[in-house]
C-alpha cells in the first residue's frame, strides 16, 4: 500500500549564474532529521526562464510508504547540481481547512514559502479560525463552515489576518514593557475591522 502525498508552494533558491533548475527530488524520511530515502524525481515544467527569480512549485507523489512520514526537496540543474534541501515537513492528518495560500502569504511577507511553511501555515490557520468563529457554522447563503470553496472576501480577510499575525507574533496588543525604559502601547487588535468585512456574510447581526 502507498500513500499519496502533496507538497505545495515550495521554491527553489534564485540562481544568478543563467542556469535554471530543472528536476525536484522528492524524499522521505520516518523522522524529521532522516535517513532519507528518494522516492522519485520529477521534472520541473516549464523549466524557469529566469533563474534569478524561480516560480513556486507543488508536487504530488503516490510513492508515500505509511502516514505520519517527513518530506523534503531537493533541486537539481541539468549537470545534476543540486542545491540545499527545503525544511522537512511531515505528512499528518489535518481536517483544519486555510482559505488563502501560503505561496500569497509568502509573497506578500517576503519569505520563503518552503523554509518557513509550518509558520506561515501557522498563521493561516489561525486567521481561518476566527473568520469561522465570527461567521459561524453557515453564512448568509446556507453554505456551511469551514468552507471548502470560500467567497472572495474570506480569502482576502484570511490573508490579511495572516500577515498581521506574524506581524504581532513577538509583540502583545496592550501594554508592552520596555524594562527601564518604561512601558509603552501598542496598537489594539486590529480584528474589528476584519469582523466588519465579514459581516456581509453573517445570517444576522450579533451572530457569532
Amino acid at each position: 500500500m502507498t500513500v499519496v502525498v502533496s507538497l505545495e508552494d515550495y521554491r527553489p533558491s534564485p540562481r544568478y549564474d543563467s542556469l535554471p533548475w530543472t528536476t525536484a527530488q522528492i524524499q522521505e524520511a520516518p523522522a524529521s532529521t532522516g535517513p532519507w530515502t528518494t522516492l522519485e524525481t520529477q521534472n520541473l515544467t516549464p523549466v524557469d526562464s529566469d533563474p534569478r527569480n524561480p516560480a513556486y512549485r507543488s508536487f504530488t507523489t503516490a510513492l508515500g510508504t505509511a502516514a505520519n512520514q517527513w518530506y523534503r526537496v531537493i533541486f537539481f540543474d541539468a549537470a545534476l547540481a543540486n542545491g540545499l534541501p527545503t525544511f522537512p515537513i511531515q505528512n499528518t492528518a489535518d481536517d483544519r481547512p486555510v482559505y488563502a495560500s501560503v505561496s500569497e502569504l509568502a509573497l506578500r511577507l517576503r519569505v520563503s514559502a518552503s523554509d518557513r511553511h509550518n509558520a506561515l501555515m501557522r498563521m493561516l490557520k489561525a486567521a481561518a479560525d476566527e473568520i469561522d468563529s465570527e461567521i459561524g457554522t453557515v453564512d448568509i447563503n446556507g453554505l456551511s463552515l469551514p468552507y471548502s470553496n470560500p467567497p472572495e472576501i474570506v480569502r482576502h480577510v484570511n490573508l490579511a489576518r495572516a500577515v498581521e499575525h506574524w506581524t504581532q507574533e513577538n509583540n502583545s496588543f496592550g501594554i508592552l514593557d520596555l524594562g527601564d525604559a518604561g512601558a509603552v502601547y501598542t496598537a489594539r487588535d486590529s480584528w474589528d475591522r476584519h469582523a466588519q468585512q465579514l459581516w456581509v456574510l453573517k445570517n444576522s447581526i450579533g451572530m457569532a
